[in-house]
């Protein structure tokens, strides 16, 4: 009778432990439409280690690029979008969130080809066009600059987004 009674004890803790199995993805964009991004990253990179389907990685990689985006942090957001676009995600935004972040961390050139790319994909949308433009005059005053300097004015920013006095 013991023996019976530790089979079906061992069985049902067993049991509980299948039903104990996460699923990070639902979590992950349960996380991300509630803009907890952090959280959303991290459950996201779980989710992609348990995924098959390559669609489904894909989106993932564009949640986590977005994650970055949306979170201000162009260095992750621009190595996850190349990661987008080499998954061959759909949406040809990829192109464009993808040239943005290059464009923040100063990558004008590889910038100006996601742009263009972008404005194959989307004509009608002024944004590729616009956004091959700023980087070509970017690039040219970072070439030439002018007289004038800018200075930090340390007293007055702080590393936090400061919007108003």
């Amino acid at each position: 009778m013991r023996k019976i009674l530790s089979c079906v004890i061992a069985m049902q803790i067993a049991a509980c432990g299948v039903f104990a199995q996460k699923n990070f993805l639902e979590k992950a964009n349960s996380s991300f439409t509630s803009r907890n991004y952090n959280d959303a990253v991290t459950l996201f990179k779980k989710a992609y280690t348990k995924e098959k389907d390559k669609a489904v990685k894909a989106e993932i990689f564009f949640k986590i690029a977005e994650c970055y985006r949306l979170t201000s942090n162009t260095k992750q957001s621009e190595g996850w979008y190349e990661k987008v676009i080499k998954a061959k995600y759909p949406d040809p935004i990829a192109y464009l969130y993808y040239a943005e972040a290059m464009k923040a961390n100063g990558n004008y050139a590889e910038a100006i080809v996601q742009y263009n790319k972008y404005k194959q994909e989307v004509p009608s949308d002024p944004r590729g066009g616009d956004g091959a433009k700023s980087c070509e005059l970017a690039q040219q005053w970072k070439d030439k600059p002018s007289r004038f300097k800018a200075e930090n004015a340390a007293a007055l920013n702080s590393k936090f987004a400061d919007l108003a006095p």
